[in-house]
């Protein structure tokens, strides 16, 4: 940390305690309280010492040495095991200047920088904590948090390459994991299932596949793609061989992605490093879930189009294997919905490049982290990107993205 962002975050330090004892009487009270109350533990005694040390910086004039007397006492706060800032119960204040809420955080993170910070726009920041169901208050193994700053939180975390150190004192991992966990808690169960409204609807269904056919889409019902990714992952302590890819030749866990012609995205697992994309499908069913949710009473069904890696099935679509004897109609229909399929592609790098922190293999630590989690929680994050932005999928094929209220309803 350079010597501008130590004193800064010192004299925050400062402000923050001066804030919850607003006069010299207010603070020679904590410390006689805190002598008439000490139980001797460390966690006591440290916060009478930093009270003593905050009284004695109160009485300094000189700025040069006040700020040398207050760069010492930060580094003692930083550096010690029981005191833990911001989120630690002591010293805590609802309006502490360095916490984050309603009221400042537009000061603190202007417009020009704000969505390349947490990838939404300081507008949407309402409707994301509505759409996520995240309450006003949160606590996470002791540690309070509002929820506008857990969701911050949880938003710039997922969408660099910073480590933890790199966030404070602002951020620290029991909230981002324990907001990550508290939302999957919600959504996984709906991400990784297709009985959704929005997509098995008829009449969507039927203008999803008429786009296609407009775009040149050789096959008719076809109303989207799916394919397999891996997220990379430290090599783990123990139990390194299912996380092991011989393909990627990395440890990895695995996901399969659902991609519709909105560009709206389902996906299920995770999978072992190890699991083929093909065993993946089978291992959910994918073909009779299709079937199931796809298919209608006078004989239409709806399919979705996948790499030559999967089987064949109902409503599984995948291209003519290559041979020898391969015919010019078969190598056209190959190149014309191999060409659309790369929307799939684009829909996974969206993800990925809008939360790098999948990307980044140092971040996710198996037996760990949840870093499943992450991802399926990052899946859901883009869809409600592309709600509120669009999306380079729905472009290209022309059709709207589903309203907010309409994505929401299978998440209840």
């Amino acid at each position: 940390m350079d010597q501008e962002s130590f004193v800064m975050q010192a004299c925050d330090l400062m402000e923050d305690i001066i804030h919850a004892n607003s006069t010299q009487q207010d603070l020679n009270a904590a410390i006689e309280s805190l002598l008439d109350d000490s139980d001797d533990s460390d966690e006591a005694m440290d916060d009478l010492l930093l009270l003593s040390e905050v009284r004695k910086l109160t009485q300094i004039d000189d700025e040069a040495f006040l700020l040398e007397k207050l760069s010492l006492l930060f580094q003692q706060v930083r550096v010690s095991t029981t005191i833990l800032r911001p989120y630690h119960q002591h010293f805590v204040t609802p309006d502490g200047c360095n916490r984050v809420t309603w009221s400042n955080f537009e000061s603190k993170y202007p417009v020009g920088i704000f969505q390349r910070l947490f990838r939404f726009k300081q507008e949407h920041v309402a409707v994301l904590i509505r759409a996520l169901k995240i309450p006003e208050s949160m606590s996470f193994e002791g540690y309070m948090t509002s929820g506008i700053e857990a969701l911050l939180l949880m938003l710039r975390r997922l969408s660099s390459l910073c480590r933890y150190a790199d966030l404070l004192p602002q951020f620290q991992s029991q909230v981002f994991n324990g907001l990550c966990v508290f939302l999957f808690k919600k959504i996984g169960p709906h991400i990784r299932r297709i009985d959704h409204e929005w997509f098995t609807d008829r009449s969507k269904l039927e203008l999803w596949s008429a786009a296609m056919l407009e775009k040149g889409c050789p096959l008719q019902n076809t109303i989207g793609w799916g394919d397999g990714t891996h997220i990379p992952v430290c090599k783990p302590i123990q139990g390194q061989r299912p996380w092991y890819c011989g393909h990627h030749k990395t440890h990895c866990f695995k996901a399969l992605v659902l991609t519709s012609v909105s560009g709206l995205m389902l996906g299920f697992g995770p999978f072992d490093g190890s699991t083929h994309d093909s065993l993946a499908a089978d291992i959910v069913g994918l073909d009779d879930l299709l079937m199931e949710h796809l298919s209608f009473d006078d004989g239409t069904h709806f399919n979705l189009f996948l790499d030559a890696g999967y089987r064949v099935g109902h409503s599984m679509i995948t291209p003519y294997r290559r041979r020898r004897d391969m015919t010019p109609d078969e190598l056209e229909w190959n190149r014309r919905m191999c060409r659309d399929r790369v929307a799939v592609e684009w829909s996974i790098g969206k993800i990925k490049t809008l939360f790098k922190m999948l990307t980044y293999k140092k971040n996710l630590k198996a037996l760990l982290s949840p870093v499943a989690t992450y991802f399926f929680l990052a899946m859901h994050l883009t869809n409600l990107h592309t709600i509120l932005y669009g999306c380079e999928v729905a472009q290209y094929f022309n059709v709207d993205v589903e309203p907010l209220e309409s994505y929401l309803r299978g998440f209840r």
